[in-house]
């Protein structure tokens, strides 16, 4: 029994001491460091263990599963949150932080998981730093901790561009990639001094099926979809308010939302880090792909004529009564989607003469703009052009299935210039 006593106080007494050890080492000046200082504004919500926690069931968290803690840094505040594994790092971080901003203000709220005693953890730092050499102070002090550190953080000032800035984030990869490849820096240029990106995230991108896209709306080009999310000028969070209408490269608009607590959307799309500042702009992390209205526009509307096709009495450019409650659809979704022009198509099969079946698919074309017309669409968003047979769906037709597919309307949508 005495063993026991001696080995478990031989074990807290070097507990402790590491503790007080790692306090020392992180003293640069030699003074005197304490766990809570006036100065640092910290109180007692800063005690990472004062509510109580229930342990965590093996069935949900495996024992070796990675776990994560944020540091939200600036010059003038450190935010930690997230999980940790142990009361000890907790606060070491929270020691850590107060060393880093001794004049700043520390605040933390932790998970304190039990269980996972062999777990990764891995430290996701993000916010501004004065410069490389501030950047690798930051990082080496939370390293030293025996964490994985994820590096988020953006020098302030730098002379970066909003493209170079977004390679720089891991979670930003993909849509750097596609900026790349799309050519979007180029296509820009210099007559935009200043632009806002609102950046989708890995997870965002991954989640983006151009192919279902093109399945509906015709020539669907990336490169579309990310100018969609580039507004030209500078645009901070606490410039936006809820209602702001933004206007993209493309031309069309994107709507500010303002939600509870806080929460800003852009479109439906959840802003989740604000504002990253490069020498030509700022960029704001959202958490889903923006669509420009004109392909969700023009998506719906096809997906209506794919499964319900618009009719016309045989040989003949006149539309079947069948196909009129069709139309009205059509003409509901471009009232209230006033935002780009309608390009109607006519397609034929190849049955009859090349010459004869270019006619009639237009005139077929202008029947169903004439009906859009009449049931309230603007008549400047609206033209008809008819393609015969030189774009046939199904090539080459062998049933008759396959030539009905192929005589058909169908709908682009494009911005107005």
């Amino acid at each position: 029994m005495k063993t026991s006593i001696k080995y478990i106080g031989t074990f807290l007494f070097g507990a402790v001491a590491s503790f007080l050890g790692l306090v020392v080492w992180g003293d640069t000046d030699g003074s005197q460091l304490t766990l809570l200082t006036s100065t640092n504004s910290v109180d007692n919500s800063l005690a990472p263990a004062s509510k109580p926690l229930l342990p965590v069931d093996d069935d949900d968290l495996s024992q070796n599963a990675p776990i994560s803690a944020y540091v939200q840094y600036s010059k003038g505040s450190i935010a930690l949150t997230g999980s940790v594994n142990a009361q000890a790092l907790a606060d070491a971080m929270i020691v850590v932080s107060n060393q880093l901003i001794p004049d700043g203000t520390v605040t933390a709220e932790f998970e304190i998981l039990t269980g996972v005693d062999l777990a990764i953890i891995n430290l996701e730092i993000s916010g501004e730093i004065i410069d490389e050499v501030d950047r690798l102070r930051v990082l080496n002090k939370f390293e030293a901790l025996g964490v994985k550190i994820v590096d988020k953080l953006v020098i302030e000032g730098s002379q970066r561009t909003v493209f170079e800035v977004i390679n720089d984030l891991a979670d930003l990869s993909q849509v750097s990639d596609f900026f790349s490849a799309a050519g979007v820096e180029e296509q820009i240029g210099d007559e935009v001094s200043s632009i806002t990106i609102f950046a989708p995230t890995n997870t965002a991108m991954e989640a983006l099926d151009i192919t279902a896209l093109q399945e509906f709306a015709q020539l669907v080009q990336l490169s579309d979809i990310l100018q969609f999310h580039i507004v030209p000028g500078d645009f901070y969070l606490s410039q936006l308010s809820d209602g702001t209408g933004l206007t993209t490269l493309k031309g069309e608009s994107l709507m500010v939302q303002i939600g509870d607590q806080s929460t800003i959307r852009i479109q439906d799309s959840l802003v989740t880090q604000a504002d990253i500042t490069a020498a030509n702009g700022v960029i704001h992390i959202i958490d889903t792909v923006l669509i420009p209205g004109t392909i969700k526009t023009e998506i719906a509307l096809n997906q209506i004529v794919g499964s319900d096709p618009i009719l016309f009495a045989v040989g003949s450019p006149f539309l079947a009564d069948s196909s009129k409650p069709i139309l009205n659809q059509v003409a509901e979704i471009l009232i209230e989607n006033p935002e780009g022009n309608l390009e109607i198509e006519g397609h034929s099969d190849t049955d009859g003469a090349e010459d004869i079946n270019l006619d009639l698919s237009a005139s077929r074309a202008e029947a169903v703009l004439e009906y859009l017309i009449s049931r309230g669409v603007d008549p400047s968003r609206l033209s008809a052009i008819g393609y015969g047979e030189t774009r046939l769906k199904v090539d080459p037709e062998v049933t008759a299935a396959d030539r009905a597919a192929n005589r058909r309307i169908e709908f682009r949508v494009t911005f107005q210039s």
